[in-house]
């Protein structure tokens, strides 16, 4: 596995808030928990699965799996997929704008051997929809709910109202997937279905947000992020 670097210009994303807590703080805080989990299977299938609806940037034949802006939840993806299918990269992009000027990184395979990869994705995620499901042993079913959660979090992490978690998923088997995840977790999950295929998943209740941002590694910025919205 190796790391190139390239700069890029790009356009700056709007800055969002949470609460009295920056959104881009409140997600470094869950992000620099991602190297104490011991569920990198879990964490790969939700990062993977919840950005297939991006179309995948392919350059100098190869195709980018994932592109974030946390380096941890990088490594731990190309970690996993280069176990299988060695020759994995990952490559940093330099982004030159005043209003997001954090690096991103691409998880890198081959073009010729994207199907093989998609393909065993696909199985790891169905694989990862059962560890939070019902029927999944007890001792699993937690950390794999709270994995799941975070990277998602991390992945799609946008919300409209301050005082709710709101995650957009590309189809139906995310939502049931994060919603047994929340039910393992003790927290009451919203599925909600737009026009033309738009699926998301919410945690309402402000208590409840702050219990799953805490569980997934937010910390004291939890509260302070959901302190002030009430007044």
């Amino acid at each position: 596995m190796s790391v190139d670097a390239q700069p890029r210009r790009c356009g700056g994303a709007t800055a969002g808030r949470w609460g009295a807590i920056p959104h881009r703080r409140l997600l470094d805080a869950v992000a620099a928990a991602v190297p104490a989990d011991r569920l990198p299977r879990v964490e790969t299938a939700t990062v993977t699965h919840l950005l297939r609806p991006v179309p995948w940037q392919r350059r100098s034949g190869l195709v980018s799996l994932v592109s974030t802006a946390y380096p941890a939840l990088a490594h731990r993806v190309a970690t996993v997929v280069d176990g299988e299918f060695p020759g994995v990269r990952i490559a940093t992009t330099a982004r030159m704008s005043g209003r997001d000027d954090r690096d991103r990184f691409d998880v890198l395979v081959p073009s010729d051997r994207a199907d093989e990869v998609l393909g065993w994705l696909a199985r790891l995620w169905q694989t990862a929809a059962e560890q939070v499901g019902p029927h999944a042993r007890p001792g699993l079913r937690t950390p794999a709910a709270r994995t799941m959660w975070r990277a998602a979090l991390l992945v799609a992490n946008g919300s409209r109202r301050r005082s709710q978690v709101r995650v957009r998923v590309p189809d139906p088997a995310a939502l049931t997937a994060l919603t047994q995840a929340g039910d393992a977790l003790g927290l009451a999950v919203h599925q909600h279905v737009r026009r033309g295929n738009s699926y998301f998943v919410t945690v309402d209740d402000p208590a409840q947000s702050v219990q799953l941002l805490r569980i997934v590694g937010a910390g004291p910025h939890a509260e302070a992020w959901v302190r002030d919205t009430a007044a």
